[in-house]
């Protein structure tokens, strides 16, 4: 399995009341440095490594697709999403709605709960969690305060977040590469319709949805997945996009496990490359915008050197 050292992180998050540490949005100065200068400069200490149970492994026909889950931000739905993964609800299931440059949707289709074993642990259907209402911790860092979408974005754990800072309410962006959980016009009805951000960010999914994660590595193969006309979806796809297996990383046998690390955003490194992602030096660059949405900010990831 290969990992990919830089991707585009697709997932965002944000939450808190104002505390020390936080940025000056207006009065940050331009950087001299570059992304590469901040990463070859980074320590040991500036990674975080991923927690075996809240990542996961999914299985395509043409490689292995990481997530990170975030129980932070969406508790019930993580703790939901590994019961299923557990009982071996996702294996043999597809991606039957594929719509380019907006979701891959995939997992268990059924019309009633009398079709479906049943579950020790976990259901088929849970209640929403568009935000969550709580204090954020000191790690989290603040961003911008200039979002079209929400009162502030940030990031906790590495993963975008929004903020109303009003309410006091937050919750993970739909950037390239989050994890949702598809619904109908019940708020309550998701559960098994897991679906992934597969074009620029969907922003006005925002609190309408409920995301848990986001993809780390892999995103090459769910573009690889062969999409939809429309939203029928499985009418096109009766062969295509089987999801061979879904595996808790915690579960796997030591011989396929591995120690994937994300740069952390509460260390000084993350906030220094935010820094020079929003003003871009170079011979190549002729003029610094200082400024970058939540949602476009590449977060690098690797495994874990020896």
């Amino acid at each position: 399995m290969n990992i990919v050292l830089f991707l585009i992180a697709l997932l965002l998050l944000s939450a808190c009341q104002p505390g020390p540490g936080k940025p000056d949005f207006d009065n940050k100065p331009a950087s001299s440095l570059t992304p590469a200068d901040v990463m070859a400069a980074a320590t040991a200490d500036d990674w975080r490594s991923l927690d075996p149970e809240n990542m996961v492994v999914l299985t395509l026909d043409s490689g292995q697709v990481i997530i990170e889950l975030f129980p932070e931000m969406a508790p019930g739905h993580v703790i939901n999403t590994r019961h299923l993964i557990r009982a071996g609800v996702f294996d043999d299931t597809q991606f039957y709605r594929v719509l380019d440059g907006f979701v891959a949707q995939g997992g268990l289709l059924y019309e009633s709960e009398d079709e479906v074993p049943e579950l020790q642990q976990g259901s088929y259907q849970i209640e929403a969690e568009l935000t969550r209402r709580q204090p954020l911790p000191d790690r989290y860092l603040a961003f911008d305060q200039s979002d079209g979408y929400a009162s502030e974005t940030g990031f906790l754990d590495s993963a975008a977040i929004g903020r109303d800072l009003n309410t006091g309410e937050s919750w993970l962006l739909h950037c390239y590469g989050a994890l949702g959980m598809g619904r109908t016009d019940d708020l309550n009805s998701g559960g098994v319709a897991l679906y992934v951000v597969n074009g620029p960010a969907q922003r006005y999914l925002d609190r309408n949805t409920t995301v848990f994660g986001r993809v780390v590595d892999g995103m090459a193969h769910i573009q690889g997945l062969k999409r939809t006309a429309d939203l029928s979806g499985s009418v096109e796809l009766e062969s295509a996009n089987t999801i061979r297996k879904v595996v808790v990383a915690a579960d796997l046998p030591d011989h396929d496990k591995l120690e994937i690390q994300v740069l952390d955003s509460a260390s000084e490194s993350f906030a220094e490359l935010l820094n020079t992602r929003k003003n871009r030096t170079g011979s190549w660059f002729v003029h610094q915008h200082d400024y970058m949405d939540a949602c476009g900010v590449p977060v690098p990831v690797r495994i874990k050197p020896e």
